[in-house]
């Protein structure tokens, strides 16, 4: 191959998806109801607010229950120093009460002044791109504690006044880890005079947030249900046990269990880790011979990855440590001490897949907002986008959000954000799977935009025991789309001015490159395809944001060469 970039001449991925997701499969809802079948494009953007706006009238339709009185918000806030001010303010029939309670722009505000000087731990950073949790965070006058390994890009913040500490811990060692940030913890307590809330915005650090959480007898959801919706396959068991629906599932612990998975599950079919995360490891498989070849290819990716600021970063190969033959591939890397390389394997759900971001407080939902994502890119899954609000029939969203807040509420979970995957499939709504954090991404942007409800304020204030109530815009306030492009073809980057063009468009509400000068990116022929580049835009419709991402891909032209270009320093 010639090292000078080339555009492709292939159809575009999101043409292909769209064309995809627009053919209802057979016996689908969407077959016997053509008008309904909307995705991705609205008849009129009145329709789409309707739509979007349908589930949303009251917290009331989330719960089918009255919000919580303030007996009932007293009794459930744990006795962290925060909370026994709420509590000596929270007295049934007090204007305090009434106005800390207010479902209103007041109450908000209320709410949000009682947040200031909370000293709140975050259990590990996140990858850079979190820094704007930490930001905010400072902007409403918390005080941040960020326990963290040594080398993690977060530590600077200290210097630059926007955290008041940094807890250098080894994450590596996850046997002793809970011990060792106990101790640091009760020396952070002594030193700043009290601890209000313990939280990550981080999956592999949501299981620890949950105990230390307890130790405190600081606000927290059990660590039971969190255990529960980190484990997949003990996921699918508990929404079986609630009576909600669920695809058959298998686990498998090694390849000899592969035979009774195929059994019992079937094919089309996806194998997955149980605790992964960001959809690494995630593989459709149609045959028997594509589920043990798959399976092999994901044991070996799984061990080339390391943890680092609470999220799974690759390790190139001629980097890798020597694995122990004795100890198995498992003990290649550190992930291997937080990710349970048990696997498994599920029925293939067909449908539309969505993104349902939900908040809980005092045990009930208070919010819930559904996004449309576009088809993955398959075998692996990869996302390529989304818009908000929904444009799915309001019937289908409605089942949507009722189904994931049973499956919030099966399991135990009482506050705070979650995001929740789901798809409408020929038989209905079906659960992916539920994560006790905030989405990733675009999703704190998108439900602030669109819906005008800030996920970090929430899940900040539910960490400390402060009673929440998302203030909903009445209508949607912008109409949003995304695009993560994919990596076409493998190759190195060449240059990252590509998405010059569209930086200040006054409909572009950000395009930027994901990958550097000279990094390697792998289409999906060769593996888990690299996203180089996303754009958010803000139309009219949804159904014009579509077309402006669409025209912005076919107009694309990536600099992926085949030779690692010199990269001159500066």
């Amino acid at each position: 191959m010639d090292s000078k970039a080339q555009p492709s001449k292939k159809p575009s991925l999101l043409s292909q998806a769209m064309k995809q997701q627009a053919q209802p499969s057979k016996g689908s809802v969407a077959e016997t109801n053509v008008d309904d079948f909307v995705i991705p494009e609205p008849h009129n953007a009145d329709r789409a607010y309707e739509m979007a706006r349908s589930y949303l009238v009251s917290p009331q339709v989330l719960t089918g229950s009255v919000m919580p009185s303030s007996v009932d918000v007293a009794s459930s806030i744990a006795m962290s120093p925060k909370a026994v001010d709420l509590r000596n303010m929270i007295k049934p029939g007090g204007t305090t009460s009434n106005r800390v309670r207010e479902n209103s722009e007041r109450g908000q505000e209320i709410r949000l002044k009682l947040l200031r000087d909370s000293v709140i731990v975050f259990i590990t950073a996140g990858y850079s791109g979190k820094r704007f949790v930490f930001e905010q965070a400072k902007r409403l006058g918390v005080r941040t504690v960020i326990v963290e390994s040594p080398d993690s890009w977060s530590r600077k913040l200290v210097d630059e006044g926007i955290i008041e500490k940094f807890v250098a811990i080894d994450m590596d060692e996850s046997d002793t880890l809970m011990q060792r940030i106990l101790d640091r913890l009760n020396d952070v307590a002594k030193e700043l005079g009290h601890i209000d809330g313990i939280t990550t915005f981080c999956e592999m650090a949501v299981p620890l947030v949950s105990r230390l959480s307890e130790i405190f007898n600081l606000p927290c959801n059990p660590k039971d249900a969190v255990d529960v919706a980190r484990d997949k396959h003990k996921f699918r068991r508990a929404m079986a046990d609630a009576g909600l629906p669920s695809p058959a599932s298998h686990s498998i612990h090694g390849p000899e269990d592969l035979s009774a998975a195929a059994d019992v599950v079937g094919f089309p079919a996806v194998i997955k880790p149980v605790a992964g995360a960001a959809s690494l490891g995630v593989v459709r498989v149609d045959s028997p011979e594509e589920l043990r070849t798959a399976y092999e290819k994901v044991i070996k990716e799984m061990c080339s990855y390391k943890v680092s600021s609470g999220a799974l970063e690759k390790v190139e190969e001629e980097n890798l440590p020597e694995a122990d033959p004795a100890a198995g591939p498992a003990k290649a890397n550190n992930a291997a001490s937080w990710i349970d390389l048990t696997m498994m394997m599920e029925e293939y759900l067909d449908g539309e897949e969505v993104d349902v971001d939900v908040v809980m407080a005092e045990g009930k939902a208070v919010y819930g907002a559904i996004t449309d994502n576009w088809p993955t890119i398959e075998p692996y899954f990869n996302e390529t986008g989304s818009n908000c609000p929904s444009i799915l029939p309001s019937y289908q969203q409605r089942e949507l959000l009722e189904l994931a807040v049973q499956g919030c509420k099966s399991l135990g979970l009482k506050l705070g954000v979650f995001h929740v995957e789901a798809k409408y499939t020929s038989r209905g709504p079906r659960l992916i799977e539920i994560n006790c954090r905030m989405g990733g991404g675009p999703v704190h942007l998108t439900n602030r935009l669109v819906w005008g409800v800030d996920l970090v304020d929430e899940h900040l204030m539910a960490s400390v025991g402060i009673p929440v109530r998302p203030q909903i815009a009445e209508k949607p306030l912008r109409c949003i789309a995304e695009y993560s492009i994919n990596a076409p073809r493998s190759g190195y980057m060449a240059h990252t001015r590509y998405m010059n063009k569209w930086v200040g468009h006054p409909s572009v509400l950000y395009a930027r490159p994901l990958v550097s000068q000279g990094d390697k990116v792998v289409c999906k022929e060769e593996g888990m395809p690299t996203w180089v580049c996303e754009i958010m835009v803000s139309m009219p419709t949804v159904q014009e944001g579509i077309e402006f991402v669409k025209e912005v891909e076919r107009e694309l032209e990536l600099p992926i060469v085949s030779k690692k270009p010199v990269i001159e320093k500066k």
